[in-house]
């Protein structure tokens, strides 16, 4: 039993392994060829080095079964890959398009060649351009998305590793850090300076690429990153879509320094509530925001704190269950 996707987001496909391969039994392959772009199935981008990056086999090592693989050093797992010559030849039960630019030539890949394979929309982003007229099959990982009845619909969320990112009670409590990429040229910047300005004697880390003090690398290092701080910072005027860094934080049990309006409707919007599981920046005077960062940061207020992030995890996110629906979904499929 084979699923085919595209690898464009680690957590969104390590999820899809952790789903349709550990639960589910099936073989999730990626594309791999650059005959993937000149037969028109994969648009991601028109930049060679682009291409290259998502798509030469040069990165990859050929596995006993004959399919190549490719190590994510982020995610920590090897993704089974294949050529589109070998994509033909095979038999497929699902094709699934997680991207607005191969929604139509994915379900032109199905239609062509797998015919009797199922096609399926997934969606991890906000803000998408969806055209509902092109799949009867809908995965919603933000909650965001109310298509037409007629189509057959699950929302789950995008799963990872629990073991990896597991609750201890806080060590430090004056920590505030940062993994959302390019914070140097994104709007929250000057909220993130203002912060270490007024807060001299907290320690701020600002991590994610293009970050002052570097990437995190591997999820094993990024659970043990997030348990050693005290705070989230997470000010994402860009957009959230189903958010693993607030999800991986809130199952480590650290709260978010963070602001609602950019979370209201998606699922992580259960996480943040204010003075109990966050700080939230919405509507207050930037002096009361440092305060209550002193006040929750007081060992015996953060502890309190953390737990109830961590409690709030274990009530909304619920691996086992989104399972149970996805299977139902399957059931359903049309």
């Amino acid at each position: 039993m084979n699923v085919f996707t595209e690898w464009h987001h680690g957590g969104l496909f390590h999820a899809q392994q952790l789903l349709w391969e550990k639960r589910l039994g099936y073989k999730l392959f990626a594309p791999v060829g650059f005959d993937w772009v000149l037969e028109g199935f994969w648009k991601l981008s028109e930049n060679p080095a682009t291409q290259r990056q998502y798509l030469d086999p040069l990165s990859c090592e050929m596995g006993d079964d004959g399919f190549l693989r490719y190590w994510d050093k982020g995610e920590q797992i090897w993704q089974r890959r294949i050529t589109l010559s070998q994509f033909k030849e095979m038999q497929f039960d699902f094709v699934v398009g997680s991207l607005s630019e191969h929604c139509e030539s994915f379900r032109r890949l199905q239609k062509q060649y797998q015919p009797n394979a199922k096609f399926i929309r997934l969606s991890g982003n906000t803000g998408e351009q969806v055209d509902w007229s092109l799949f009867d099959n809908f995965i919603d990982t933000t909650g965001l998305y109310n298509p037409p009845r007629e189509i057959n619909r699950v929302v789950i969320h995008q799963e990872f590793p629990l073991e990896t990112f597991y609750y201890e009670e806080p060590k430090k409590h004056k920590s505030i850090k940062n993994f959302m990429n390019q914070l140097n040229e994104a709007r929250a910047l000057p909220v993130w300076n203002w912060l270490k300005k007024e807060l001299p004697e907290f320690e701020f880390k600002m991590h994610g690429s293009g970050g002052d003090d570097g990437m995190i690398d591997g999820l094993a290092a990024l659970g043990d990153s997030m348990r050693d701080m005290g705070f989230l910072f997470q000010v994402k005027h860009h957009g959230e879509g189903f958010g693993h860094v607030i999800h991986n934080t809130y199952s480590v049990g650290r709260p978010a320094i963070a602001a609602i309006e950019f979370y209201r409707g998606k699922i992580a919007e259960h996480f943040l509530i204010d003075n109990e599981s966050a700080i939230l920046l919405d509507n207050k005077d930037p002096g009361e925001v440092v305060e209550q960062i002193r006040f929750w940061s007081e060992p015996e207020n953060h502890l309190k704190m953390c737990k109830k992030a961590r409690e709030l995890f274990v009530q909304y996110v619920d691996f086992d269950e989104d399972e149970r629906k996805f299977r139902q979904f399957l059931a359903n499929i049309r």
